[in-house]
């Protein structure tokens, strides 16, 4: 049997900027043979749900989820690095953002069989009111 494969996300650390102005959240991790990397957001908001923003498969176009591509942006995965730009940050768009990545584990009876890796810690995304 072999052993479990631990992977390591780092992302960057916690932050608060003014409305209006733009940021880049960077995700990156430890010698993986990573298959797609995504970013979430849990927005601030009380009972909010995890959101998908972004999915990026190695070789091909990053794509951000319709409804948050005019002002969320995302570096197709280079290395082991990507990026996730939030241009003209909103009020509503603070929270937290969480990586992930997907591994390809093989192919199961029913097909083929992903295991999803979430960043331990997300980074902490805090908007203040322009004065």
């Amino acid at each position: 049997m072999l052993a479990p494969l631990v992977l390591a996300l780092k992302q960057s650390p916690d932050m608060v900027i003014k409305e209006g102005q733009s940021v880049k959240l960077e995700c990156s991790e430890k010698k993986s043979t990573n298959t797609a990397m995504y970013w979430y957001m849990l927005p601030s908001q009380k009972n909010s749900r995890l959101i998908q923003l972004v999915t990026a498969v190695v070789g091909a176009k990053a794509e951000v989820e319709k409804g948050f591509e005019d002002h969320f942006k995302s570096s197709d995965i280079k290395g082991d690095n990507i990026i996730l730009s939030i241009e003209h940050a909103f009020l509503n768009d603070s929270g937290t953002y969480y990586c992930a990545e997907s591994e390809h584990s093989g192919e199961a009876a029913e097909g083929p069989e992903h295991k999803l890796v979430l960043a331990q810690t997300g980074a902490a995304f805090h908007l203040i009111g322009a004065a």
